[in-house]
């Protein structure tokens, strides 16, 4: 009897190892590609939550910055017309941008690429404050600030916007091309 058993118990324990082997494999495949989904998720929330949008707002202001510098460069303007077409591209572009670009950082700062904010992120948000600041002291009390130095933008910002848009951009397109 056992005779006859042990070619019966030699299939099933192959068979049993193969299914489990199988099984195995599969579930580790399958946690895999979830883990893989999980990060293409978290690039493009990152892509069009944060970067995408903030790229395009540094955009814009560079973009008025340059129509502003070609109108005052363009006309041979008292200082109190350069200082009135200045807080005219101030109160209508410049500080909506800035408020923008602010509440991205403000809501979205859990979509940084390393979880820690740049240092040119930090030097722009102290350039738009002091901006607003002294706008404010102008617009409300009639305080003339113009003696203190201002804050430059950060010339690295836009360009680590850029390049970390960049980077996230390469690394859907190839989680997609892994997905596929």
């Amino acid at each position: 009897m056992s005779d006859s058993l042990t070619p019966t118990l030699i299939t099933v324990s192959v068979t049993a190892v193969g299914w489990y082997a199988t099984y195995a494999y599969a579930k580790r495949a399958e946690n895999r590609t979830r883990r893989a989904e999980i990060q293409l998720k978290y690039r493009a929330q990152q892509i069009e939550q944060l970067y995408g949008p903030l790229l395009s707002l540094i955009e814009q202001v560079f973009n008025v910055w340059e129509v502003r510098e070609t109108i005052l460069k363009g006309g041979n303007y008292s200082e109190a017309v350069q200082r009135s077409i200045g807080e005219f591209f101030w109160q209508r572009y410049f500080s909506p941008l800035h408020k923008e670009i602010g509440e991205l950082l403000r809501t979205r700062l859990y979509l940084l690429e390393n979880s820690h904010l740049p240092k040119s992120f930090g030097e722009y948000l102290q350039h738009a404050t002091q901006e607003a600041c002294q706008h404010q002291l102008w617009d409300e009390l009639k305080i003339d600030t113009s003696h203190v130095p201002g804050r430059k933008w950060p010339r690295q910002f836009d360009q680590d916007v850029k390049k970390t848009l960049d980077s996230l951009m390469e690394q859907y397109k190839s989680g997609l091309a892994r997905l596929s």
